[in-house]
């Protein structure tokens, strides 16, 4: 672990429209970056795979089959928290690796009363290219990094 970074995982899903999956947060209505793709701690014990396999399931209701995994980071990345947000003054920010998948069932398979700790309380389907306009300033950066890793994923992607 990089000193002071939470280790993480992220994930972009996507529909067969090309359109990303961008969640809106918990008690964020009527704030101007009220949304996020969906993200997570990686438990002491765990693998990066376990950890997004899990955080998919608790924050969103999916599981392993409702989705097709397309592709990872080689990278991990890190964004700093605002000292204003930090629950913890001995963590930075999060470290981390990035997933992308397909998702491969219904729609009305996403639910995110799954956890006693819900994180979301709709999404919405954003192309691409709005991703990073979506998102509180902080975590742009990394955004930004994570769409043009996966853009050539999603642009050999077959349309619906």
């Amino acid at each position: 672990m990089t000193k002071g970074y939470r280790p993480n995982v992220g994930m972009m899903i996507i529909n067969s429209d090309k359109k990303v999956l961008m969640c809106t947060r918990i008690h964020s209505e009527g704030q101007a970056y009220r949304l996020q793709m969906p993200q997570g701690g990686i438990d002491k014990g765990e693998t990066p795979v376990q950890a997004v396999y899990r955080e998919m399931r608790e924050e969103i209701g999916l599981h392993p089959e409702d989705v097709r995994f397309m592709a990872s980071t080689r990278k991990w990345y890190k964004y700093d928290l605002p000292e204003s947000v930090r629950k913890k003054k001995s963590i930075r920010g999060q470290r981390q690796k990035w997933f992308l998948f397909l998702l491969a069932a219904a729609e009305d398979k996403i639910d995110f009363t799954t956890d006693k700790f819900q994180e979301f309380v709709g999404y919405e389907w954003v192309d691409l290219e709005m991703v990073s306009s979506s998102v509180i300033p902080f975590k742009k950066p990394v955004y930004d990094q994570v769409v043009n890793d996966f853009r050539p994923f999603i642009e050999r992607l077959k349309t619906a």
